[in-house]
């Protein structure tokens, strides 16, 4: 869903903060567990939350000051809402489409959360990888999706791009906009949360590639 699922070197230090911190206590109204598909009130506060992806393919979540890759809880606290928030708009897509918090996609099957490889192990798995297959072409277009911000609205449950105009904000838009309803149309299993990247292999679809086979 996002490259790469390779995480940036840390000193024994910084990984010693990320697995310590125990100064920080989240209330369930903050963040949603992975799975939760209830739509949370909006809150003014988004506190950044850290992942890290250790060798053994388990995903260990911290706070500030981690320095890693970091995801934002988008809840929609109503079904018409407008966002300007940069790469955020991925998050607030995701809980857009399927209602669920983004945690629940961060390391689920093979290609959801920071890169991917192997073959996808389900449908929801399928998404990401397509998502993925659709940065790289706004990427190979000259755009910056990771860090693209545009403006979108969330109207029952689906991502709508009419009123984006510039041409790489709406490729961004619409990758987003795609994922969040093939995530929102796909079984969630949570057979596949936090799948190692052992089990995914070295055999790995082209972005020619769909669920159910060769488009």
């Amino acid at each position: 869903m996002l490259a790469n699922r390779e995480t940036s070197p840390l000193s024994a230090d910084s990984r010693s903060a990320c697995r310590s911190n125990p100064g920080h206590r989240s209330s369930s109204s903050e963040f949603s567990q992975p799975g939760d598909t209830a739509q949370q009130p909006v809150k003014t506060q988004n506190l950044p939350v850290r992942i890290l992806r250790s060798a053994s393919g388990v995903f260990n979540p911290c706070v500030n000051p981690c320095p890693v890759f970091a995801v934002w809880k988008g809840a929609l606290g109503k079904s018409h809402s407008l966002h300007t928030r940069g790469i955020i708009e991925l998050a607030g897509a995701i809980t857009c489409g399927t209602g669920r918090s983004p945690l629940a996609y961060i390391g689920y099957g093979c290609y959801c959360g920071l890169g991917g490889q192997g073959w996808p192990k389900d449908k929801t798995d399928w998404c990401c990888h397509r998502h993925d297959c659709c940065y790289d072409m706004a990427e190979k277009q000259g755009c910056s999706p990771k860090v693209q911000s545009y403006q979108w609205e969330c109207e029952e449950k689906a991502v709508q791009c009419d009123k984006v105009t510039d041409r790489c904000e709406k490729m961004v838009c619409q990758c987003d906009q795609e994922a969040a309803k093939c995530w929102g149309e796909a079984p969630y299993n949570p057979h596949f949360i936090l799948w190692p990247n052992f089990l995914c292999g070295q055999t790995h679809p082209t972005c020619h590639f769909s669920y159910g086979g060769e488009k």
